[in-house]
């Protein structure tokens, strides 16, 4: 489904609640991309557990439950829609979760994140957005808050977020809000050529907001009792203070 309002251009994906592309005008700040790996990769949640926590304890997959079951519209306006899913409770994690996104198109792009523990018992729970940036000059000289950041991404590292924070691209600069969310981790596909050395994708980056990254998921303040809800915000400006 596709949604355009104040200049911004956003097409999602049903099918795991995915961001398949968005734009501001003509510079796209999320992509979709066939990576070095051979991997077709696009924006998507982590929920309830980011990269690896959870599967052994859980046995949680990679990245979580929700970036690849159904997702419906909840509602839709000309600026903004409501995508929501749930997860089914199991022996490893037991607990009912419904999950919205909102995504608003205005001055800004907003994505707001809603998990509201249904029933079952307390469990873990960890947020994280798996955002696919756009970098079509390339990522090599990123900066994250002033952080020379182009290692991190080639080494799988993360940093922390403020609630108001600048990351530039050799393209574009943005702007970006977070609430909720106070860590990082960056990353981009790579594959080992005959000599043992990377080679990394370019065309893309992924800078991934999440609550608190390593060393958050199982401990006390992850944890999730029925009835409470657990809700974060991503706020990003149009592209070079535009």
């Amino acid at each position: 489904m596709k949604l355009y309002s104040s200049n911004w251009s956003l097409s999602l994906d049903l099918n795991g609640g995915r961001i398949k592309e968005l734009s501001y005008k003509e510079v796209k700040v999320f992509g979709t991309y066939t990576r070095i790996d051979g991997k077709v990769g696009n924006t998507h949640l982590c929920i309830p557990s980011f990269d690896k926590e959870g599967q052994e304890k859980y046995n949680l997959p990679f990245h979580g439950l929700v970036r690849a079951i159904p997702w419906t519209v909840k509602n839709k306006s000309d600026g903004s829609v409501v995508i929501s899913c749930k997860t089914i409770a199991s022996n490893n994690y037991p607990a009912e979760l419904s999950i919205e996104q909102e995504f608003t198109l205005e001055k800004q792009f907003t994505h707001a994140i809603r998990v509201h523990h249904l029933n079952g018992s307390d469990v873990p729970l960890n947020i994280g957005v798996h955002y696919y940036w756009d970098t079509s000059q390339g990522w090599e000289g990123t900066v994250v808050n002033s952080q020379q950041s182009a290692a991190s991404i080639k080494s799988n590292g993360y940093c922390k977020l403020n609630e108001i924070n600048t990351i530039t691209f050799p393209h574009a600069s943005y702007e970006l809000t977070s609430v909720g969310l106070h860590s990082a981790a960056l990353w981009t596909s790579f594959k080992t050529d005959e000599a043992g050395g990377k080679l990394y994708s370019q065309d893309f980056c992924c800078i991934e907001p999440v609550i608190g990254w390593p060393g958050y998921f199982g401990s006390e303040k992850s944890m999730l009792r029925e009835g409470e809800q657990k809700t974060v915000v991503i706020s990003i400006k149009p592209p070079n203070g535009d």
